[in-house]
């Protein structure tokens, strides 16, 4: 899963609250061209099971997100699907 932020600073923030508050594992990475709307170009790569652990960065401590994305490959192709 892709989570877009709006900084590098936030997105490292939202790393270390998932490994060290959620024990997730999770990496800062250029956000795919795919979902790239044109704000910060990082984002945070997770596993799809962290969703209630991004959820809960986002309310109890006030990480701000652009959006959320899963990826599957369809046909050889990576296709993203938003998630909420």
């Amino acid at each position: 899963m892709y989570v877009l932020v709006g900084s590098v600073t936030t997105a490292m923030r939202l790393k270390k609250l998932l490994e060290q508050r959620f024990a997730f594992s999770a990496d800062v990475v250029h956000t795919p061209s795919q979902i790239h709307h044109g704000d910060c170009s990082y984002s945070v790569r997770t596993d799809l099971r962290a969703l209630p652990a991004v959820k809960s960065a986002v309310s109890e401590y006030g990480v701000g997100i652009r959006g959320m994305y899963d990826v599957k490959n369809v046909n050889g192709e990576r296709v993203f699907y938003a998630v909420s």
